[in-house]
């Protein structure tokens, strides 16, 4: 159960970042969210695949043969998945702080430029106004 609300959620977020992919398509940004947002749904996908799994082989230990062929298949099954699980979860979370770090960069970076154009305009006002002060001393 836990597995289908987290494909739903995934599948919800898919949609919304599609959307605003067509977005700024259409505005020409860069289209680097919209490979993250698609790199993250399938990460996620199979993190949440690999939970729905695992819940499966937890609900099947009642019914596993005893013999130890057995039992090791499913412990070594069961080891695999969480690792996976881990190791997904582990590479999301390097993934998302890259993007958002070279995210914020850009932001820093755009703002400088805003404020660097603010300070060019605020000194030519202020020439202007120091040129027409001389010119009426005169």
């Amino acid at each position: 159960a836990l597995a289908g609300v987290l494909l739903d959620s995934h599948r919800r977020e898919w949609a919304s970042a599609r959307a605003q992919a067509e977005d700024s398509c259409a505005n020409q940004d860069d289209p680097c969210d919209y490979r993250f947002a698609r790199r993250r749904m399938g990460r996620r996908i199979a993190a949440t695949t690999a939970i729905a799994v695992v819940g499966v082989l937890i609900g099947l230990w009642p019914v596993t043969p005893r013999e130890p062929i057995w039992v090791a298949s499913y412990l070594a099954a069961l080891l695999i998945l969480c690792t996976a699980i881990f190791v997904i979860g582990v590479g999301d979370a390097w993934a998302s702080s890259r993007h958002y770090q070279a995210e914020g960069r850009q932001r820093v970076a755009e703002q400088a430029r805003t404020i660097a154009k603010l300070v060019e305009a605020q000194r030519r006002a202020s020439d202007e106004v120091s040129t027409e002060s001389e010119g009426t001393r005169r």
